[in-house]
């Protein structure tokens, strides 16, 4: 077989295998080093962060303990602060309820006084208008001392007088 693609010539595979290892150095030079100095270090900084990572979590584990108790210490006062203010809330409205009683009860009595006094002037005044009704009545009566007829139509003629009286009070 003698294929021209498959000729093996000795200055050709020289020239490629100096070409190769050049190609290699520049490569292991430029590249891979530096590739591997950035992996090096890129593994250095996440282990680093690793442990900063650990040692936030126990920090944060430990401040989460903390605020547990905290929290249970502020709970515990907080029921106490409710506890104490439902008490004087409860004092402080059963004060105001008496307090309002003592206040309506003294109301009371004090318009029942009122009623009694204004009752007594109401039936005084009634009393003195009946009297001075049956003195004007008896003195118009006794000035006219007429008949029996005539005493009557006026007894009745005074009886609507003051019922018309009574009316537009």
């Amino acid at each position: 077989m003698n294929n021209p693609l498959f000729v093996v010539s000795p200055g050709l595979y020289i020239w490629s295998l100096v070409i190769f290892l050049l190609v290699l150095l520049i490569l292991k030079k430029y590249a891979w080093t530096p590739l591997l100095d950035f992996l090096d270090q890129r593994e250095k900084e996440i282990s680093d962060s690793l442990a900063m990572a650990e040692s936030a979590k126990a920090d944060l584990e430990k401040v989460k303990e903390e605020s547990e108790k905290i929290l249970n210490e502020a709970k515990n006062q907080g029921k106490s602060i409710v506890s104490d203010s439902k008490q004087k809330a409860e004092d402080s409205a059963n004060k105001i309820l008496n307090d309002a009683k003592a206040k309506s009860d003294e109301f009371v009595l004090d318009a029942k006084k009122k009623i009694d006094v204004e009752k007594k002037k109401a039936i005084k005044e009634i009393k003195e208008e009946v009297v001075g009704l049956s003195l004007d009545l008896a003195s118009q009566v006794l000035q006219r001392n007429v008949k029996d007829e005539d005493n009557n139509k006026f007894v009745d003629s005074s009886l609507k007088a003051i019922n018309t009286d009574e009316a537009k009070s």
